[in-house]
């Protein structure tokens, strides 16, 4: 059960044709990544590349066997260009831009052994924090414990309250994500206690890009501090930011006063793990049937009602086999209910 857990340890939830993978803190996610179990990620697959070109910042371009392009990250200056290397993949393919990868050297584990994982062991070896305890879950058992689908649409909220006072506004667009500090209702009554308001809540920023998977270019909008005082958060942020984001770039405050942030995207956008509302809704029917056959003593008898649409899309999805599909014509074409018959 999970009481033998830890606070702190990742779930992998990983039925109804779907894996989830959440790493869990205080009973709140804090990172997840999710895929179809028809698409499986490639992250944590280790490669051989032909270096390309040598960039500037420890970056190089190679290429793989099958002619796609990646980045290599953390490159030491003894790395040769046309040479061949062994990389760990550390992110999918977003549009047109190249897959994130770094040496295999580089890492303080061996990963040597990783070609003899399973997909879900690469993913963790690769993204999350390693050497916490590891809770797997066919079922969907935990994952519906701990609410966390409710936490998951909370984590697609643009709006994020702060426990300090104030807010978080998130905005994503194609070219970048806004994220506007609003003190809001709270009360500061000088410059030094704006500052440390500030500073306060970078951790906090991150915190949600983290948790959100946002990549790319970042612009956080904090209240007008004078020079000096923006000097002192840049120098502080950094230091906090690449605790979290080894490969970010923290590059200060433009001329607009916002604070520019880089970091690579390596994982999907939180939400983009399901198409719509409708999708998640039916990925959860799925689940609700793989708990309750966990439940279930005696395996008969167990039926669960479909409208018409939700019936066509179910019967070509892997459930439990003593659980019976039934379409039926009379109810709305979405429904859907487990139904015991015993009862």
């Amino acid at each position: 059960m999970k009481n033998k857990f830890d606070s702190h340890f990742i779930l992998i939830d990983k039925c109804a044709e779907e894996t989830r993978i959440a790493e869990i803190l205080d009973g709140k996610i804090i990172k997840c990544i999710s895929w179809f179990d028809n698409n499986i990620p490639i992250i944590g697959n280790q490669l051989d590349a032909f270096v390309v070109k040598k960039l500037h910042g420890g970056l190089a371009r190679a290429r793989l066997n099958d002619k796609s392009l990646v980045t290599i990250r953390g490159t030491p200056k003894s790395l040769k260009e046309n040479s061949l290397v062994k990389i760990l993949i550390t992110s999918e393919k977003f549009d047109n831009k190249p897959i994130q990868a770094k040496l295999v050297d580089q890492d303080n584990y061996d990963v040597t052994k990783l070609e003899y994982f399973s997909v879900e062991d690469k993913v963790i070896a690769a993204v999350f924090t390693r050497g916490i305890p590891i809770l797997n879950d066919k079922y969907a058992i935990y994952w519906e414990m701990l609410n966390l689908d409710q936490q998951y649409l909370n984590a697609l909220e643009p709006k994020v309250h702060l426990a300090e006072g104030g807010l978080l506004w998130i905005e994503k667009t194609n070219a970048a994500t806004l994220i506007d500090v609003d003190t809001d209702k709270l009360k500061i009554h000088s410059i030094d206690q704006l500052y440390f308001f500030c500073l306060s809540i970078f951790d906090k920023c991150l915190k949600e890009i983290k948790l959100r998977n946002i990549g790319g270019m970042i612009l956080v909008d904090f209240p007008r501090l004078p020079l000096s005082k923006r000097k002192l958060l840049h120098q502080k942020f950094t230091n906090i930011g690449k605790n979290t984001f080894v490969d970010g770039s923290f590059l200060g405050f433009s001329k607009l006063l916002l604070y520019e942030i880089y970091i690579p995207r390596k994982l999907r956008l939180l939400g983009e793990f399901y198409q719509d509302n409708s999708e998640f809704t039916f990925q959860n029917y799925l689940r609700s049937i793989w708990r309750k056959s966990k439940e279930m003593k005696s395996k008969n008898n167990i039926q669960f009602i479909c409208g018409k649409d939700l019936y066509n899309k179910i019967k070509t999805k892997i459930t439990p086999e003593y659980i019976k599909i039934v379409e039926r014509q009379d109810l709305p074409h979405d429904y859907g209910e487990l139904v015991d018959l015993r009862l």
